[in-house]
């Protein structure tokens, strides 16, 4: 197999035999990415849940396993970003219910409002990452601000939360907010 011209191991080949070798939370960043459409090179796209099953499966034995077998369970399809992944496991690992992972959303007429990274349709709320090229870049600030409206017409919540908000007192704060939210 080639990416850029260059030989490589098939992905998930070479995420099963990453196992050993990084965290369970990198194995489900990696496996988001070869379930997604966020990875840079066109080999890495559009792989199966039953791809990676099979996968996992088939790695009995292999040093690691135990990791990735933990990690395919967490493993969603969907994700367009790591730090989608990141929030999404420490929402969870909270208590928190698994929230919808970039689904088409409508208003009551039929309107479309946008796809929020995470959302829990049930009430209404949309839980957005905001990483710096949504500031850096003009025509995305415009855009996710027209959207954040969309939804609040939409009787729809928002909560945005940036890098900073994942980790330590701020991850603390950010999921109280949702959990708020939530109730």
């Amino acid at each position: 197999m080639l990416a850029d011209g260059l030989p490589v191991d098939d992905p998930v080949v070479a995420w099963v035999e990453s196992g050993s070798l990084v965290t369970v939370d990198d194995l489900v960043r990696a496996g988001d990415a070869l379930l997604g459409s966020w990875s840079e090179h066109d080999v890495a796209r559009e792989r199966t849940v039953d791809e990676l099953r099979r996968a996992v499966a088939s790695a009995r034995g292999r040093r690691g396993v135990g990791r990735v077998r933990e990690a395919f369970e967490l493993v969603r399809p969907g994700v367009e970003s790591p730090k989608e992944t990141e929030l999404r496991l420490l929402l969870t690992r909270a208590g928190l219910p698994e929230p919808e992972i970039n689904v088409r959303t409508y208003d009551q007429a039929g309107r479309y409002l946008g796809k929020p990274d995470l959302r829990y349709a049930w009430c209404k709320l949309a839980v957005e990452y905001e990483g710096d090229e949504h500031r850096r870049d003009p025509w995305r600030f415009r855009t996710d601000i027209l959207r954040r409206e969309r939804f609040a017409d939409a009787g729809w919540r928002t909560v945005r939360c940036t890098d900073d908000d994942l980790r330590g007192r701020r991850a603390d704060e950010l999921v109280a907010r949702v959990r708020r939210c939530l109730s």
